[in-house]
């Protein structure tokens, strides 16, 4: 045997080397064997090595009970280490790895902090001195540098010093990317990298959550990322993380990621400055958010999948508590990230739909790994309602229910509690929201089921609101009768000894007394039981007053008092009503003036009430503070550039997204659901009312170019252009036989639908469906391309033309205006400002006038009327944002919303006929009851094309406002009034008689229908002989068209009701007298008609309709109910403002 061999002893070394650094421990010491032989003086290194693999031998051997004696027996390596470290001055790397050795001696020893001070002071500082840049260590010295971190770190959480824990693992990660190229070759660095980011992980987010350091958020995002990078760096990109525990780990590795995606919530939904740590910082915020977005996704992506692969389903009585810790964080995500403080474009491709989607499809997987989870139905509906999936998201409220209700009452059989129930307040929040979303989108049937559920948590809220405990009768409720639902939700404890109610917030109570106060109101409205319309209405306001107490904390809710002076308004208290929306409008409000639209909110919010003063203060006559308040829905938001944004150059306003990529203003209208615009261009459409009875119809003409660009601002428009069918060259029809059976179908009804005239009407309908909006608003996801507030006009000859004035017509004088197609064509060329109405001359209103100066005469004493603040200091309330986040508005996807703006755009043109009409311009009347039909005439042949059958010409689509055949009646009665306009009454009949056929409930049809069927009764009016006279038929210009265009506003007529128009000038044409059986016909089909509007929620308040009863009962000798009804008329009259308390939307909602 020879001595000593250096050039086998560089290669044992090196052999060792790679043995420790990928965990072959049996060839250890055979290793060391051969060191000893070859390079004594290598005794540091050698007996470090020994002492490694001793320790690797008792772990490995470690009995899961009681000592392991090969544990013990490491003691013995202590001593030899020592003095070898102290020995050795040749060899650094030697030193360091004896002293990671005997570091890890002490802690296999349980003695972490004797551990900690063997380990080097400096450990990265020393293990830059071995691996720098003009020379490299061995890989098991970088592997002992991460295990002595680890050590280090570990031992001074243990002994609760987290901030030097922490700076410890953050000095590790240099050497963990220095070594990441070497992962996937070295098992044993591999362990070590993952127990360190482990270790850091978990530290660092602990830390967060106590608030220990100021750094924490880039701290535990650097470790995080740092562990998620490992990761990548041994999985293909497709491949999920790999599961399980690591070696010597305590957590699964999908604890890592858990803490990690948590973390990432807590970042975004505390709005924290999102930290940059490798990832390079940028200036663009947007871009900023982007990545932020993308991170998060990825994580959750991980996460999710981990989860489910190792999730069990659970037994019946066990719940899955981390799958619906998973759910609340992704829903608490989404209602951020698609709330009002993210953009559209933050959000990556898909935007917030986009988003919802995907949470939608984690909600749907995670409940697969749940059994019956009320908080994942809960998400569902309230995600599928943000959607606008409104089938679904009630289908999940009524399971969600359902459970809710059977799980509370076997608790109370058994006493036994289910932790996996919701909570008290989670079910009054989810049901609150039920029940307005029922009232605002859901029509009649939304009215009814939403009446029903209010009834139950009413009932419910009466044996437990604490506020209620000495109101309520004892062992009863407000009408002495125990109600068996009242403890249905009550978690196995009776009212008395219960303790859950006192987790209930006083906001959520005051959230659930308002949402059954919505729903009473909007039954009120919609009821057919007419004697039970005050007690609802009633109930309503005493709902919506309990929701205003002082301790409840939201005496200044903006929603609450909306709906309450709703209701006071259709009361007819109007003093009150005003009252209560100027303790609105005069609640304190944020002082921050920024231009971001996130910080509009509460503006937003008031938009509704500046438009029920307008209302309220019309009804008392008070035009000019009305136009004020119109002014001051717009003006509350300082300057228009921040409503509507700006472009440079031209001084328009338009919203950010329109301007490419200039850097200005962003818009409020880019947040904007469909229905807040909606809300904007109702309160436009008022004031242009206003200016009409101030100043007349001529007047009013001349601003309906600013409300079609309002239209455009807000929701678009489409290159295609409306054009309006050719003229008819026939004349009315008022002789002949056609008339008398026209009129005997009007006395007796009609079975069947007449046929329209399709004439002109593909146009649109062809088009509507392919084209994209490309003009000055171009459309974002809020702004979805619909139809155009633009017109063109064909010619006989097909080519389009200008629109001119008859010559002929006696008042088309100079004061009233431009012609409707010139306006219109500029309107499309340009974008104006909202202009501030022009009114009537007046001292008291020279000079700049504050809308909120102007009407603070009327309701400066509005909180009279109101419940007293709470007494316990004057912090101003936040009640509209009662939950800790609020979920996202119920956003239309585009088809739906697409219909809905639509709809809006008929109601913005048959106002517009309107203004025409009573202003005597009867071609731009038809030209603009034409551009109506055109929309009407696409939408229902758009509908029935649509394969799905869920779509119905005749059915309310939920959220997207009137059917087709609402919109069609809506139109046929319009012409109906032009017909009365133009003294055309049998035409206007057989008008009005095509509205009731498409909508047999409508208003303005009816009632006009109504009036010559009296006018009829009375002789006033008598019908054509069938045997016409010889007379010159009018021009072509004053025909009425026979093609089938329809318009939504309801107009009043231009002569006192139920009087028929002037006659024509020229030969009175002969006429037949009716006999009395027809007349008495003619009556009663009358009295019918309006007997049934009269009770209905489309006519219970409309004084035209009872003006039109009473005639009818005086007709018919019935003086004492004629009496009543003009009594009745005369109260609305007095509480009727220039529009409908409907106009203001929403349900009360």
């Amino acid at each position: 045997m020879g001595g000593p061999d250096r050039s086998k002893a560089v290669k044992y070394i090196q052999q060792l080397d790679q043995a420790q650094c990928g965990g072959d421990w049996e060839a250890v010491p055979n290793l060391v064997r051969k060191i000893r032989k070859h390079a004594p003086a290598r005794a540091c290194l050698t007996l470090a090595a020994n002492a490694t693999h001793a320790v690797q031998q008792a772990i490995r051997h470690q009995p899961s009970t009681g000592t392991n004696p090969e544990i013990t027996a490491l003691v013995q390596y202590v001593p030899p280490l020592i003095g070898a470290i102290d020995e050795e001055h040749n060899h650094p790397e030697d030193v360091f790895q004896a002293q990671v050795a005997l570091g890890w001696v002490h802690w296999a020893l349980g003695e972490p902090e004797l551990a900690a001070l063997r380990l080097p002071k400096n450990i990265e500082g020393d293990f830059s001195l071995l691996d720098g840049t003009s020379k490299q260590a061995t890989g098991w010295t970088r592997t002992c540098a991460l295990k002595a971190i680890y050590i280090k770190g570990v031992a001074l959480e243990k002994s609760r010093s987290l901030g030097d824990a922490i700076e410890v693992f953050e000095s590790g990660m240099p050497i963990v990317t220095a070594t990441a190229s070497e992962l996937k070759k070295a098992s044993e660095l591999r362990k070590w990298t993952e127990l360190l980011l482990t270790k850091f992980c978990l530290i660092t987010s602990q830390s967060i959550k106590s608030n220990a350091s100021p750094r924490m958020e880039a701290e535990t995002l650097m470790a995080f990322r740092a562990w998620a990078d490992f990761w990548e760096r041994l999985a293909s990109s497709t491949t999920a993380a790999v599961g399980g525990y690591a070696t010597e780990a305590d957590v699964p590795r999908r604890q890592i990621w858990k803490e990690y995606y948590a973390t990432l919530s807590f970042i975004i939904q505390s709005d924290l400055p999102y930290p940059t740590t490798a990832l390079g910082a940028t200036s663009n915020n947007h871009g900023m958010r982007v990545i932020q977005r993308g991170e998060l996704a990825r994580v959750e992506a991980r996460y999710e999948s981990l989860l489910l692969k190792e999730a069990h389903f659970p037994k019946a009585e066990q719940s899955s508590e981390e799958i619906e810790e998973l759910v609340e964080l992704v829903l608490g995500n989404w209602a951020v990230l698609c709330g009002g403080c993210w953009d559209e474009h933050d959000l990556g491709s898909g935007g917030r739909v986009g988003v919802s989607r995907s949470v939608l499809e984690i909600l749907y997987r995670a409940a697969t790994k749940t059994f019956h989870s009320t908080q994942i139905l809960r998400g569902l509906f309230t995600v599928h309602l943000a959607l606008a999936d409104f089938e679904l998201a009630f289908k999940a409220f009524d399971t969600y229910f359902e459970i809710v209700n059977k799980g509370k009452q076997r608790v109370q059989k058994t006493g036994v509690p289910e932790h996996a129930l919701d909570s008290n307040e989670d079910v009054l929040v989810t049901a609150s929201k039920c029940i307005r979303a029922l009232c605002q989108f859901g029509g009649h049937a939304g009215a009814e089921k939403a009446k029903k559920l209010a009834h139950f948590f009413e009932a419910w809220l009466e044996q437990h609101d604490p506020s209620h405990s000495q109101e309520r009768p004892a062992n009863g409720n407000a009408n002495g009768v125990i109600d068996g639902n009242q403890k249905l939700l009550e978690n196995g404890t009776t009212a008395e000894t219960s303790t859950e109610t006192s987790t209930v917030s006083p906001q959520v109570y005051a959230h659930a007394w308002r949402a059954i106060g919505i729903s009473n109101a909007q039954w009120a409205r919609l009821t057919p039981d007419a004697k039970s319309r005050p007690e609802y209405q009633t109930k309503a306001i005493v709902n919506l007053k309990t929701a205003l107490k002082p301790e409840y904390g939201c005496t200044d809710d903006v929603d609450t008092l909306f709906a309450l002076a709703l209701v006071l308004s259709e009361r007819r208290q109007l003093g009150e009503a005003i009252q209560v929306v100027g303790a609105a409008l005069a609640s304190p409000r944020n002082d921050d003036k920024t231009s971001n639209p996130a910080k509009f909110a509460r503006e937003r919010s008031l938009i509704r009430l500046w438009h029920l003063l307008a209302l309220l203060l019309s009804a008392k006559e008070q035009f000019t503070e009305a136009s004020h308040a119109c002014e001051g829905a717009f003006k509350q938001f300082g300057d228009l550039k921040a409503l509507f944004g700006e472009r440079e150059g031209d001084g328009n306003y338009q919203s950010e997204h329109l301007n490419g990529m200039q850097e200005k203003h962003s818009a409020a209208i880019d947040d904007m659901d469909d229905y807040e615009k909606e809300a904007i261009l109702e309160v436009k459409m008022t004031q242009l009312l206003l200016i009409e009875v101030q100043d007349g119809p001529d007047v009013a003409v001349n601003g309906t170019e600013e409300l079609l660009s309002l239209y455009s601002k807000l929701f678009g428009q489409t290159q295609t252009p409306f054009v309006v069918p050719r003229k008819s060259q026939q004349a009315p029809p008022t002789t002949g036989t056609s008339t008398l059976r026209s009129v005997k179908g009007s006395i007796f009804g009609r079975s069947k639908r007449s046929n329209r005239d399709a004439s002109g009407a593909t146009t649109f309908a062809s088009s509507t469906a392919e084209n994209v909006s490309t003009v000055s608003r171009p459309p974002t996801s809020q702004t979805t391309a619909s139809v155009a507030p633009k017109i063109q006009v064909t010619g006989d000859s097909g080519t389009p033309s200008k629109l001119t004035r008859r010559s002929q017509h006696p008042s088309s004088k100079s004061t009233k205006g431009e012609s409707l197609t010139h306006k219109l064509s500029q309107a499309s060329i340009r974008n104006r400002s909202i202009a501030a109405p022009k009114t009537p001359s007046n001292p008291a209103s020279d000079g700049e006038i504050s809308p909120t100066k102007a009407v603070d005469s009327t309701f400066h004493q509005a909180r009279g009327a109101l419940p007293k603040p709470n007494a316990q200091g004057n912090k101003p309330s936040n009640s509209y944002s009662l939950l800790p986040y609020s979920s996202p508005a119920t956003r239309l996807p585009p088809n739906e919303s697409r219909r809905h703006r639509i709809g809006i755009l008929v109601r913005v043109w048959l106002l517009i006929a309107g203004f025409y009409r009573r202003a005597e311009q009867y071609d731009d009347a038809k030209v603009s009851i034409e551009a109506a039909s055109e929309l009407v005439e696409g939408l229902e042949t758009d509908i029935l094309r649509d394969d799905s059958g869920q779509l119905l010409v005749d059915k309310r689509e939920w959220g997207v406002g009137k059917s087709v055949e609402e919109l069609w009646a809506d139109v046929w009665a319009e012409r109906g009034q032009a017909s009365l306009t133009e003294s055309w009454p049998f035409v206007a009949l057989s008008h009005f008689e095509s509205a009731l056929t498409s909508f047999p409930d409508h208003p303005a049809a009816i009632v006009g229908l109504s009036n010559i069927l009296l006018d009829i009764s009375s002789e006033t009016l008598v019908y054509p002989s069938s045997i016409p006279t010889i007379t010159t038929p009018p021009s072509p210009a004053s025909a009425s068209p026979t093609s089938h265009k329809p318009p939504t506003h309801t107009s009043t007529t231009s002569t006192p009701l139920g009087l028929p128009p002037p006659p024509s000038p020229g030969p009175a044409p002969a006429t037949t007298q009716l006999s009395l059986f027809d007349r008495l016909a003619a009556r009663d089909r009358a009295h019918g008609l309006l007997d049934r509007l009269t009770k209905l929620g489309g006519g219970w308040n409309d004084s035209e309709a009872w003006f039109g009863l009473a005639r009818a009962y005086e007709y018919a000798k019935m003086e004492g109910k004629a009496k009543e009804a003009l009594w009745w008329c005369v109260q609305l009259e007095d509480a009727r403002g220039v529009r409908g308390w409907e106009a203001v939307g929403g349900g009360g909602a």
